[in-house]
């Protein structure tokens, strides 16, 4: 490319200059000011992206379900004993907190998004010392939790419950029975029903 070129006058090409020197000071300015244009930019799309996926909350994933009716206390009178399993926010839009207390035992347990998989999972801890792991979906129609739990002598457990709305302040509990594999049966082992209870007022 000749003209990229320049005689000396010993007749011996040479490339130009292109030393910061070389360019006039207007003319760095002004291309520092684009590249950070271009960077500013870029750092924009990128933090949109970013917060795009923050955006994708437990609260959202319950609406998009429809299954907010869920949160609340609910109780049911079993043969010797009143269950009481409660729904309730620990942080907003983020973390659901539950209790469930039975006539001998009682647990405490924390639902979230993985913010890895987007499943939604549950860990909680009762008063027998076992330890209980699970995920929420879908079982037809039902919210469904899986779960697998572990006691203190390594003994373990699965099963999963779903949860049919009957009405506002009527619901019926499924119990389902959980293979070796994760499969859950296709018909509950049994079921109970279960009332929604009144908040006290303040």
């Amino acid at each position: 490319m000749f003209w990229l070129a320049r005689a000396w006058p010993s007749g011996q090409f040479d490339r130009p200059d292109r030393s910061a020197k070389a360019f006039p000071v207007g003319y760095r300015i002004q291309m520092n000011q684009i590249i950070m244009k271009k960077l500013l930019t870029t750092l924009a799309i990128v933090g949109m992206a970013l917060s795009v996926q923050a955006q994708v909350s437990l609260a959202d994933k319950i609406a998009e379900a429809e299954t907010g009716w869920l949160i609340g206390t609910w109780t049911a009178e079993m043969d010797s004993y009143t269950l009481t399993l409660t729904y309730k926010w620990a942080l907003k839009d983020r973390v659901i907190s539950s209790h469930l207390k039975t006539g001998d035992s009682e647990s405490f347990g924390l639902i979230g998004v993985n913010p890895d998989s987007g499943e939604i999972e549950q860990i909680s801890y009762d008063s027998k010392g076992r330890k209980s792991e699970g995920t929420w979906g879908p079982k037809g129609d039902m919210p469904m939790l899986k779960t697998e739990s572990k006691s203190d002598s390594g003994e373990s457990r699965r099963m999963a419950v779903a949860f049919r709305k009957i009405d506002e302040n009527n619901i019926e509990a499924q119990i389902f029975e959980v293979d070796a594999a994760g499969a859950v049966g296709d018909f509950s082992s049994f079921s109970f029903e279960m009332k929604r209870k009144k908040e006290k007022k303040e």
